[in-house]
């Protein structure tokens, strides 16, 4: 991960893609990267076109204070959202054991675009195993080494071999919301920013995306835990990045992650 001197210098050499054709490549970068991301055809092949655009208005985020955990609601409490912490870290470092609850399942979701997205293949394949059903891992991983070689294209960095060490991905959840299916199965959908730094010297670039993958808890996994599974995007919710503070971001239904979960 970057240093917090880098992801200042990151923040002041930031190249800002907010136009459709950008929206497009981004959407295109996700459909690659593995199996449980929305993009994806219920056949495991990547889909050719970013999400469909909605054809209705999400609904106006409730003002209780408590979590909706009833099926078929997809909002969460007022305008933003605390994200829950894991109960471990697998082998130090990726987040695990979230809570049994939508707002758990979605910080799994938000834990594995942060650890999936790589310049390392090896870390990419070790992620699959992490977050994804044991049943999708297999082709997740070819699609993850995929990614990798994507990904190192955009930074102009060779697709096989050493890298510069420096060669940073950094995924920044900066949005959230959730459809609840019943109690072990959630559509979760974050919005983020993706901080490419090549580590070459070369100007960083920030791409936004946004992404929607089925959260299945499984008891059997960690002592319980949520896992990747892949759905038909077309089963599911397909929100469309925008801006934090804008009208969008509200029309969109998506929420703002609030600190200190």
């Amino acid at each position: 991960m970057p240093s917090a001197s880098d992801l200042d210098d990151l923040a002041r050499r930031r190249i800002r893609r907010a136009s459709i054709g950008a929206l497009i490549a981004v959407g295109a970068l996700i459909a690659i990267v593995m199996v449980a991301v929305a993009l994806l055809d219920g056949d495991g092949r990547p889909s050719s076109a970013p999400p469909p655009s909605s054809t209705s208005t999400p609904p106006h985020p409730p003002t209780s204070d408590s979590v909706p955990e009833v099926p078929g609601s997809s909002q969460a409490p007022r305008a933003s959202a605390q994200l829950p912490k894991p109960g471990d870290y697998l082998r130090g470092l990726y987040p695990v054991r979230f809570p049994h609850t939508a707002a758990g399942a979605t910080a799994a979701a938000a834990a594995m675009y942060q650890y999936t997205w790589t310049v390392d293949p090896t870390h990419a394949t070790r992620v699959v195993g992490v977050y994804v059903a044991s049943e999708a891992q297999q082709s997740a991983r070819r699609t993850a080494v995929d990614s990798v070689r994507y990904f190192r294209k955009q930074m102009d960095l060779p697709a096989t071999g050493e890298v510069p060490a420096a060669a940073t991905i950094a995924v920044r959840p900066i949005g959230v919301q959730w459809k609840i299916v019943d109690a072990d199965n959630v559509y979760a959908s974050v919005s983020m920013s993706i901080d490419m730094l090549p580590g070459t010297g070369e100007p960083s670039l920030t791409a936004p995306a946004a992404s929607t993958v089925h959260m299945q808890w499984r008891a059997a996994v960690r002592g319980g835990d949520w896992v990747a599974l892949r759905t038909p995007a077309q089963q599911m919710p397909s929100p469309h990045y925008a801006e934090p503070g804008t009208p969008q971001f509200t029309q969109q239904g998506w929420l703002a992650i609030r600190p200190g979960g």
